[in-house]
């Protein structure tokens, strides 16, 4: 008579116990990897704290109430797409889920771009990162957030990318979005100023005017000469390279709203001339009767010509301009300024020059010798360099005690021309803008330095390359072998 092994029900039950283990721990592994997916711990590790968030842009994110919507718009060979998604990550672990974030490549995903593109109204032909909170949304362009260095563009090579300054632009964006407040600018008007809105000619101020508005800031037309009186809810009043004098009650509509501690916004270069001179020299400042000018080299013209674009290399310790140290502000046309020389006159005290230039520049005094390219240096005429291009005044610092109350502010720049379509470019776009953050009181953003693009050389002499690769491609694989062969003939026995 045949028997069952009695091995069978012990052999069943070892086979259901290994598929449970089975499952158990891929359930684990599920469990594990989720849990690590949904809480983990970032920390950077890098010498130079490269990725580490700076303290205003951490407590700006813990501070969101309600989600931000953040749409990454560009194309996977941007050459800052790694860097915008490793900064991502880093808003994204310290906002959790007050961040959604969202990409979208045109050229893979054209229906959902074309349809964004639509509804925010913005040309796909532009790389952005698009910051949506209620029905509010925010531009920044790629371009915005990287400083190249040109300094091999001569030699044919590539720029180099300099410093990335997307926490600055990102934070910036977030802020804006969640005070909400639409802030209103008033541009004056009826004199000759820059045409803002303008992009149909060269000398307008067509693509300021558009990235003025992408800082959630409303640019509003006004004639003094109409109603001489500047309107209560401006948040500040920009003159733009007038041609002819303000009138009298114009400028005196003007100074009472300064006085009120209002923020004026001048840019007069040396073929302006505004009439509010003898208001910025109460506040400490004087525009000076001159051309900034200097000898140069042009490309590969032998000897020099004389250079009527100023360039401004050295600025002030100050937030406003802090974050563009070691870049060139390009400055056409421009006047030189200086502080008002009246030892009585206490506003002095609060003056700031924010931009210099090298000391080979000058400020040429005489007009017709700069036409006729014959400009020379006149000691105890013209004005020796180094020369402020920009000056400011901030009425609620009070020097010396570090205090600082609501109060006064006015910036004067030599320059208009420096951003009309013709010659803008991003330096001159981040000097304005920063100084206008600065005078609306949107400092928050301005003290996020950018970070240095980081770079590692490694000297590896000739023979230690050699050694190398004849061990990766002899020792080891040859070390496999005999393994092999080794464990083939311990089966064997």
């Amino acid at each position: 008579m045949k028997t069952h092994s009695p091995s069978h029900p012990l052999r069943l039950q070892l086979r259901l116990n290994n598929a449970f283990t089975i499952v158990l721990s891929m359930a684990i592994l599920v469990m594990v990897n989720y849990l690590g997916y949904k809480y983990y711990y970032r920390q950077d590790l890098s010498k130079s704290r490269y990725y580490q968030l700076s303290e205003k842009t951490i407590h700006i994110l813990r501070s969101l109430t309600e989600p931000v919507r953040v749409t990454v718009c560009l194309v996977n060979n941007s050459p800052v797409r790694t860097e915008i998604d490793n900064l991502l990550r880093q808003y994204k672990y310290v906002a959790g889920d007050k961040l959604q974030i969202e990409y979208i490549d045109p050229a893979l995903h054209l229906d959902r771009a074309e349809a964004l593109a639509k509804r925010l109204k913005f040309d796909l032909r532009e790389n952005v990162v698009i910051f949506e909170y209620r029905d509010r949304h925010k531009f920044v362009n790629d371009k915005d957030m990287v400083d190249y260095d040109m300094g091999g563009a001569m030699l044919g090579q590539s720029p180099r990318v300099k410093a990335f300054k997307g926490e600055q632009q990102f934070t910036a964006a977030i802020l804006s979005l969640v005070e909400g407040k639409l802030l209103k600018v008033y541009v004056t008007t009826g004199h000759g100023e820059r045409e803002f809105g303008n992009m149909s000619t060269p000398a307008g101020y067509g693509e300021i005017d558009l990235r003025i508005r992408r800082e959630n800031v409303e640019t509003i037309p006004l004639d003094l000469a109409e109603f001489p009186v500047v309107p209560s809810d401006a948040d500040a009043v920009i003159v733009a390279g007038p041609k002819v004098p303000f009138r009298a009650p114009e400028v005196e509509a003007i100074t009472k709203y300064v006085a009120a501690k209002g923020k004026l916004f001048l840019l007069e270069g040396a073929e302006s001339v505004s009439g509010l001179e003898p208001l910025l020299a109460k506040y400490g400042i004087r525009l000076d009767n001159d051309q900034v000018v200097a000898f140069g080299k042009v490309g590969g013209m032998t000897g020099e010509i004389l250079i009527t674009t100023a360039l401004g290399t050295r600025y002030a310790d100050h937030p406003a301009v802090r974050g563009l140290q070691g870049l060139s502000l390009q400055m056409p046309d421009a006047r030189s300024l200086s502080p008002v020389p009246d030892p009585q006159n206490a506003n002095a005290q609060k003056v700031v020059a924010l931009v210099r230039t090298p000391e080979a520049f000058w400020g040429e005094t005489d007009p017709k010798e700069v036409a006729e390219q014959n400009a020379k240096r006149d000691q105890g005429i013209d004005i020796p360099g180094p020369l402020a291009l920009a000056m400011l005044y901030d009425g609620g610092e009070v020097p010396g005690q570090g205090i600082h109350v609501v109060g006064t502010r006015i910036v004067a720049v030599g320059s208009s021309a420096f951003l009309v379509n013709q010659y803008i470019d991003g330096v001159g776009v981040d000097f304005f803008l920063n100084v206008l953050n600065w005078m609306l009181k949107r400092e928050v953003a301005l003290g996020i330095s950018p970070k240095a693009a980081q770079e590692f050389s490694l000297s590896v002499p000739t023979f230690q390359r050699q050694s190398a690769s004849s061990f990766a491609l002899g020792v080891v694989p040859l070390a496999c072998a005999l393994l092999g062969v080794a464990v083939y003939f311990a089966r064997r026995k």
